[in-house]
């Protein structure tokens, strides 16, 4: 069992890495280097300047994340690991309240909510990780961070539409908008849905079943 769960969670961090860097170089890299979408404004100074610092500080987050949840790395190297974690949250405030701003001005006006929604979320999951580990409550520390790292992998996972083996839930949807609104909506919570279960419901029944 323990070695079917070990081989599930390197497939599953393969899987994170591998859609980050495709994002990283399909994204982040393209903008940078050229692309200007005129979606998000007509110059960089109105408007694209929040595309910029969401991009920059995504990519923060996509470059320090993994690092985070690296038992055996923060173990190791604990000042390190610590570097890591402020730039993570340097990153996820960049991120967040650049989306915040974003989500005012999105094109698909039923997505402005969920894309609200989950930079609020970030942001406060984020700041509580912070704020727990200053009180030294490791725990609410790690799960803070489960929380903050899935909302930013909700940024990717939103952005990559087609390519997903999911996607097949969407096929039948003919109306672009609806078909987006409803991929922002799925890969923004039922992710975070499925950490919370995982993280806190589960355990607090198992602890239940073993005390009787």
């Amino acid at each position: 069992m323990g070695i079917t769960i070990r081989i599930m969670t390197w497939v599953l961090w393969a899987l994170i890495i591998s859609l980050s860097v495709y994002f990283l170089f399909d994204n982040v890299i393209a903008y940078f280097f050229g692309y200007r979408s005129r979606l998000f404004g007509d110059s960089f100074f109105h408007n694209q300047v929040w595309v910029a610092l969401h991009m920059g500080g995504g990519t923060l987050l996509l470059l320090s994340g993994p690092f985070q949840f690296w038992s055996w790395f923060r173990k190791e190297y604990l000042s390190i690991h610590r570097l890591l974690g402020k730039i993570y949250l340097i990153g996820a405030g960049l991120a967040g309240f650049s989306a915040l701003r974003i989500s005012l001005i999105s094109t698909c006006l039923p997505c402005r909510i969920s894309l609200f929604l989950l930079s609020v979320f970030m942001l406060l999951s984020s700041g509580l990780a912070w704020l727990s580990v200053k009180q030294r409550n490791i725990k609410a520390h790690k799960q803070f961070m489960v929380r903050s790292y899935v909302c930013a992998l909700a940024f990717v996972t939103v952005r990559i539409d087609g390519i997903l083996p999911l996607d097949f839930l969407f096929s039948n949807i003919s109306d672009p908008i609806f078909r987006r609104t409803v991929n922002e909506y799925f890969f923004s919570f039922v992710p975070l849905i499925i950490a919370e279960i995982i993280m806190t419901w589960l355990p607090s029944v198992r602890r239940k079943r073993y005390q009787h």
